[in-house]
């Protein structure tokens, strides 16, 4: 018997569920407990929620949906993933068509996906396809074995900024104790945030301050790699902070962001930031970084310099209802 029940956040379900995903993702590890963690810190001013498959009371597959924020609310953001033995009958259909009629409470005008250029997203484009979805935007994705980046190289580069000024302080271990440094790095990320590639029709927006404050502590206590900013004559003008799952993938980190004010652009600020990260991370054990652009973004050039190796691309799949 096929049934879609709807997600009760029982630990049954959370481990489930990351056995689900685990057999569709084709490079990073989904863990209960850490999944269980981010849905608790959810933010429950937006709708959120997640639709599970059950064949004969066994669980063959979710999707997961999010309702965007401010000028992106009648946008859903989701992620189906099925086990790959029920392929081919019809099963991502089914959840997409329950997706459907649910997002309809908040007036839901667009959908948007992701998935990668590789085969276990196959079955799943073919789904997109027939729903005349349109690909909006395709992203690099590169991955790094830090411990063969030849940072000394580098350090030459390093030296002439910090003799012009410029600082790089790691933000939770030396800048915690400077004047409003938690508003300063907010509006820093918000300013670079804003020049990032996203797809036509999707607007960059701002997450509320003290919820930006939770999930930026959050990061700091659980899920802290390394985060670098540069500053100069009491300004924040860059910064890239790197996440660490240490449940699931201990010795990989994932960039969240990396980003120079215009205005200290072309100095090599970005390249000496990436440095300061990896030299961070190796003294840490991590032996591997993942990162991706917009396939326009001449930020991948410094990825490329430095050793990033391209992986399947990521492709941002969108569709009018």
């Amino acid at each position: 018997m096929i049934e879609i029940k709807n997600f009760t956040a029982t630990d049954l379900e959370f481990k489930e569920l990351a056995r689900i995903d685990n057999l569709v993702n084709h490079d990073s590890i989904a863990n209960a407990e850490e999944d269980k963690h981010d849905w608790l810190l959810r933010d429950k001013s937006i709708i959120r929620n997640r639709l599970l498959l059950y064949k004969d009371n066994i669980l063959i597959g979710v999707i997961y949906y999010s309702q965007g924020r401010d000028q992106n609310n009648k946008t859903a953001f989701f992620t189906l993933n099925l086990d790959p033995k029920h392929n081919n009958l019809g099963y991502r259909k089914l959840l997409y068509d329950k997706m459907i009629s649910e997002i309809s409470s908040f007036n839901c005008n667009k959908v948007l996906t992701s998935i990668y250029e590789h085969p276990n997203y196959d079955e799943l484009k073919k789904i997109l396809d027939s729903e005349n979805f349109k690909l909006v935007q395709k992203n690099r994705e590169y991955s790094c074995n830090i411990t063969k980046v030849d940072t000394k190289k580098y350090q030459g580069l390093i030296n002439n900024l910090e003799l012009e000024g410029i600082e790089f302080l790691d933000s939770k271990y030396e800048m915690l104790h400077m004047p409003n440094h938690y508003e300063k790095l907010e509006k820093l990320q918000w300013e670079i945030a804003q020049d990032f590639p996203i797809p036509k029709g999707i607007s960059h927006t701002r997450t509320p301050f003290e919820r930006w404050k939770l999930l930026y502590e959050d990061f700091c206590e659980n899920f802290y790699g390394v985060h670098i900013v540069a500053t100069y004559q009491n300004q924040y003008i860059g910064t890239t902070d790197i996440s660490n799952f240490p449940k699931s993938e201990p010795k990989k980190g994932w960039t969240e962001g990396l980003g120079v004010k215009k205005e200290f652009r072309r100095k090599g600020i970005a390249t000496a930031l990436k440095i300061k990260a990896i030299e961070s991370l190796r003294k840490k054990g991590i032996l591997e970084i993942r990162t991706d652009n917009e396939e326009n973004n001449p930020m991948y050039k410094i990825n490329v310099a430095l050793g990033f190796e391209p992986v399947p691309f990521s492709l941002d799949y969108m569709k009018k209802i």
